[in-house]
């Protein structure tokens, strides 16, 4: 289960990449699928083109969350806390390098990938940690230069780092639910009302579904901090808090199953 791979290519959209995770005879099913997709003559009027600019323009949040309940904050790159950002998102990153092999013959399910990122949050974090215990860490960056960082600044750095490898853990699940969709020909033509209402009610507990893995992983966060508080800073309780929150989250391991049988 390769997550981290920042060298390869970032284009989510490639059903080619999206199928490269052992599972290399899925190409020749969706070249199938697209052969027989028949053409169609699509024409959008200035009004909604003119609705759709502006949707784009106002959207943030996670890639495919429509909400723009994950809004990232705004950092100017002659801040200090912008290097600090960036240092903690590549420590994340090579951290969960490390964590995944414990999960790499576990297959591609999303709850491998949420269990990865916040193992790795738990490394980092307890890094951080050490390396104030004598107070203030010293740094020297390209762009702010020699600054002096509280552990408060280094850890809003790592939130903001791990905020953003939630991006990550939603377009997973969306690229599953298209693959999945893709599969079995989901399309709206030819359906009755009521066939219709269905395929609605589907799509929005699909949307449902992404929302609450990101809840978890963000509720996963907040109860890591106030058990590794209380119980004086014990490490390697990550895991157990994730698996405990999946358990209780309604329908999670339901609709996991569905998409990563």
């Amino acid at each position: 289960m390769k997550i981290s791979d920042t060298n390869q290519s970032q284009n989510i959209y490639d059903l080619d990449l999206a199928s490269s995770q052992g599972k290399g005879n899925k190409t020749t099913e969706v070249k199938k699928v697209q052969e027989n997709v028949p053409a169609a003559e699509i024409s959008i009027s200035k009004e909604g083109l003119a609705a759709w600019e502006e949707a784009v323009k106002n959207k943030s949040g996670c890639f495919g969350v429509v909400t723009g309940r994950d809004a990232p904050s705004e950092i100017s790159r002659q801040d200090p806390k912008y290097e600090v950002y960036f240092e903690h998102l590549w420590e994340l990153g090579a951290a969960m390098d490390e964590v995944e092999k414990k999960y790499d013959d576990q297959g591609d399910g999303v709850n491998y990938f949420m269990l990865t990122l916040a193992e790795a949050y738990e490394v980092v974090y307890n890094k951080i940690v050490e390396q104030h215990k004598d107070g203030n860490r010293e740094v020297t960056y390209e762009i702010a230069g020699e600054c002096s960082l509280s552990l408060e600044e280094d850890l809003a750095g790592l939130d903001e780092a791990y905020d953003y490898w939630l991006k990550f853990v939603d377009a997973h699940v969306f690229i599953q639910q298209r693959w999945k969709a893709l599969l079995s020909h989901d399309t709206d033509a030819g359906l009755s009302k009521e066939e219709h209402g269905q395929k609605t009610e589907q799509r929005v507990a699909a949307d449902e579904y992404r929302h609450n893995v990101i809840d978890i992983m963000r509720r996963g966060r907040e109860d890591f901090l106030a058990t590794f508080r209380s119980l004086n800073e014990n490490k390697g309780i990550m895991a157990g808090i994730m698996n405990r929150l999946m358990g209780l989250s309604p329908g999670f391991w339901e609709m996991t199953n569905k998409l990563w049988p």
